[in-house]
């Protein structure tokens, strides 16, 4: 099995500026992560070759060459190869120009048979970038997983959450999934990966290597949204209130007032 993870490096979501002028998200190695739903994505990747030792793990990155870096800690979990499309023609490129770039990409690298994604970055939140994928790909697409299993040779048992109701689908391969943030637990890295990881290089692609896409359709300027204006969001100042040796009565009390409030 082919799997492909795409995996965005955003700016940790504590360490967020934005530039007034490019109405942009100022970005710097030493502030960069990775996505944390897309890492979820890449735990269930990482299972299933569990499960199928000879699949093969692919992942795609957009972004500047600084995101090199947090792409090699992709390589320390256990990713086979990984790959960035990096091209200074993307810079300002919105989710819609973002999922055309990416979905040129992969149909350059080739066939997979599961593409796996975060539902939703925490820079953006958008969530849109995944279906319009899949819609480029002409594949079937699925939100809002939370569970993946083998079933069937080419056939995938899938279980996506909308709100406090779970249903499970069985999906043909290929297919595109984008996962919820904090399905699983992220493993740790081995140190075999993690001494490949040291000396281990991604592939970087640019535009030009991509045929037949239309550059007029990335950056900036062929993107079809574009950020109006920031405003911060003044948070009201919260107090705390210790209650100490409360009757069971007063436990009780505070237990309804907490569960009406969630």
């Amino acid at each position: 099995m082919n799997i492909l993870v795409c995996v965005k490096q955003i700016v940790n979501p504590d360490k967020i500026e934005y530039d007034s002028t490019t109405k942009t998200i100022k970005r710097s190695l030493q502030h960069l992560m990775n996505n944390p739903a897309d890492l979820n994505a890449l735990e269930f990747a990482l299972k299933l070759k569990d499960i199928y030792p000879d699949s093969q793990i692919y992942t795609l990155s957009m972004g500047s060459l600084e995101c090199r870096e947090k792409i090699k800690e992709l390589v320390e979990l256990g990713v086979d190869d990984a790959i960035l499309l990096s091209d200074k023609r993307l810079a300002g490129s919105d989710a819609s120009s973002t999922a055309y770039a990416l979905s040129f990409a992969i149909k350059t690298l080739g066939r997979f048979d599961l593409i796996l994604c975060g539902e939703h970055s925490l820079d953006g939140e958008t969530s849109i970038v995944p279906p319009q994928i899949a819609q480029y790909l002409g594949i079937c697409h699925i939100a809002s997983v939370v569970d993946i299993n083998p079933k069937d040779e080419g056939t995938l048992e899938v279980v996506k959450k909308i709100e406090n109701v779970m249903a499970k689908f069985e999906v043909k391969l290929p297919v595109l999934l984008s996962v919820k943030k904090d399905s699983n637990l992220v493993r740790f890295p081995k140190l075999s990966f993690m001494i490949r990881a040291h000396s281990y290089e991604p592939k970087v692609l640019t535009l030009d290597d991509l045929k037949d896409i239309d550059v007029k359709k990335v950056g900036l300027e062929g993107s079809k949204t574009a950020v109006d204006g920031f405003e911060e969001e003044m948070m009201e100042s919260t107090s705390c209130k210790i209650y100490e040796q409360a009757s069971a009565s007063e436990i009780e009390c505070l237990a309804d007032i907490i569960l009406k409030l969630i």
